[in-house]
């Protein structure tokens, strides 16, 4: 330390140790080698609450004049001891140093160094949430020690806090050195947790940027106040948040690069999708011809032939050629961006044309359906795409559930949007499938393409709509949602 070689030079002898005494135990402060061939002398000083011994290396006793600057600068050396300590703690600490640390870990280092340096009884940190206008406890640490019941306490402690504090904590460093205008919060901190009267006021420094404010540091001492405290609670304030925002920054850091290769890889997959699409659209669109064909000839045979087994293979080949139509009509849908041409469409009779659709499978499988939709209501979109939507999603409702279940339309306006819920009485989706949902090609039906969600919410997207879903406790609820205008 530089002051001890001022101590040194000053005194003409050479410092070797100095022991501190307080009621947290007895630490050595300061350790060096004596001098060879010099005798080694010891002083005894008390300060505060607390004890100093001090050994010195010097070719004779000092004189008292060299005693009493001795150990006025010894004094001043243990009284900012606090906070070389911290920095020391922060030097040695590489979680600290690199800003790996938690908040929770560095505000223990300082308190507790600011207690066991002998110059505060008390010390805490809180830290301010703007949003809720309050403090909230961290930590607390205390001569004698708080048991670990009190420092939980305050952990969970929130100290509402009126815009004139947070106003005075801003110009707190217009006036650094008046004492009187620091805050107390004695019966709101301290006093509710160890039910003693404080003598003095508390000094609080906040930790800030600018004018934003993230906490404040908070020490105490029952011995009459100098500008060292005043000192060391202001250092360290400053310390604390240099290593909180150190910490904050190393954190958006890893956020943002963490952020970054997600986005990265989102690119690369969605690219590798568009040209996967267009390989797949142009091959769907060669392949759609000849299988209209296949599938003419296959109907053409059945009738001509005689022989039943000739007739079966010809009726497999007609049934896989119109499904195989069906994917590629799928495919090349998906991979079209159609243009909407919106018009005004009234539910009620958008509805009155689907609803015939169904009414073979309804009678089948005892299905109902209850659109439960005002008579005026109206949305804004291409009805032949809506309606291709729609049905798509009933279909999906009828094919999740078994026989007497019921498919329930409703209808809300709301914020500007208009939303068609589309519920079923089905198990609902199973949340691992929830988020391949409306990935192409995903699909848990054996007679499915995986395309009819993805199609359905392309669709509305160019509606600058969406299409979304959650489980119901009855079921799986599908909504529609569309500019009201």
């Amino acid at each position: 330390m530089k002051l001890i070689e001022i101590i040194n030079k000053r005194c003409n002898c050479k410092v070797t140790q100095v022991i501190v005494k307080s009621p947290m135990g007895e630490r050595i402060a300061y350790r060096d080698i004596p001098v060879d061939n010099f005798k080694e002398y010891s002083i005894y000083l008390h300060t505060g609450n607390v004890d100093l011994e001090i050994m010195y290396s010097a070719d004779k006793e000092l004189s008292e004049e060299a005693v009493s600057l001795l150990t006025d600068l010894i004094d001043v050396y243990v009284e900012n001891r606090a906070t070389w300590e911290i920095a020391e703690n922060v030097s040695k600490s590489p979680d600290i140093y690199a800003g790996r640390a938690t908040l929770d870990e560095m505000v223990k280092v300082t308190t507790n160094a600011l207690v066991y340096s002998g110059l505060f009884d008390k010390a805490a940190v809180m830290f301010f949430n703007e949003k809720l206008m309050e403090l909230r406890g961290i930590y607390m640490t205390s001569i004698p020690p708080y048991t670990e019941e009190q420092v939980k306490v305050f952990r969970n402690k929130r100290v509402p806090v009126k815009k004139s504090i947070i106003k005075q904590l801003q110009e707190y460093n217009k006036h650094p050195d008046d004492i009187e205008r620091h805050l107390e919060l004695e019966d709101k901190i301290f006093r509710s947790i160890d039910n003693v009267q404080l003598t003095n006021p508390l000094i609080i420094a906040p930790m800030m940027t600018g004018n934003k404010i993230y906490g404040i540091l908070i020490t105490y001492s029952n011995n009459k106040y100098t500008n060292t405290h005043i000192f060391t609670t202001r250092s360290t304030a400053r310390l604390l948040n240099t290593m909180m925002m150190a910490v904050i920054s190393n954190q958006k850091y890893e956020y943002t690069t963490s952020f970054y290769k997600e986005i990265e890889s989102e690119m690369r997959s969605k690219q590798s999708l568009v040209t996967l699409g267009n390989y797949v659209a142009t091959i769907a669109h060669e392949v759609k011809n000849p299988l209209i064909s296949i599938g003419g000839f296959a109907k053409r045979l059945m009738k001509a032939v005689t022989n039943e087994d000739l007739k079966r293979m010809a009726g497999i080949i007609a049934t896989e050629s119109i499904r195989l139509e069906h994917l590629t009509e799928d495919i090349l849908s998906f991979s079209r961006k159609r243009p909407p041409k919106k018009e005004k469409i009234q539910l009620t009779k958008l509805f009155s044309e689907i609803r015939p659709l169904f009414e073979t499978r309804m009678a089948e499988h005892n299905f109902k359906l209850n659109i439960d939709i005002p008579y005026d209501a109206y949305i804004y979109a291409d009805i032949d795409q809506i309606k291709q939507v729609i049905v798509n999603l009933i279909a999906n409702a009828m094919n999740a559930m078994e026989s007497d279940g019921t498919v329930t339309i409703s209808f809300q306006e709301k914020d500007g949007k208009t939303s068609i819920m589309i519920s079923d009485t089905g198990p609902g989706i199973p949340l691992e499938v929830m988020p391949n949902l409306f990935k192409p090609f995903f699909t848990t039906s054996n007679s499915g393409t995986g395309l009819g969600l993805p199609i359905s919410r392309k669709i509305l997207n160019n509606h600058n709509g969406d299409l979304t879903v959650y489980n119901s406790k009855h079921g799986a609820v599908f909504t529609v949602t569309l500019p009201a205008e």
